[in-house]
């Protein structure tokens, strides 16, 4: 789960079918994102709060713009990327 820096409404979270959702706190509503077929085991967004990535089981990274909302693969990590971060650049780390 993630908060966008300059989202204090949505909230962003993945789900164990692969789904990734936008919570919206106003409303108390959500709505998917992009689906994916493998659960979601990492989230983290970046630092201007307009974009998250998310790591899933099979080991691939998805970006998220959630302004332009659009979806695409970035890298299949080697190993499942249980903990990603977004700075400059994106780290992404697993049991190797």
């Amino acid at each position: 789960m993630v908060w966008p820096k300059e989202r204090p409404n949505d909230l962003v979270f993945g789900l164990a079918e692969g789904k990734v959702r936008n919570g919206v706190l106003r409303s108390n509503k959500s709505q998917v994102l992009y689906q994916t077929e493998s659960y979601c085991v990492s989230i983290a967004s970046n630092r201007a709060g307009d974009s998250v990535i998310s790591g899933h089981l099979d080991g691939s990274i998805f970006a998220y713009h959630l302004e332009s909302q659009t979806a695409q693969k970035v890298v299949v990590h080697h190993s499942i990327p249980y903990a990603l971060g977004w700075g400059e650049q994106i780290v992404a780390g697993g049991n190797d």
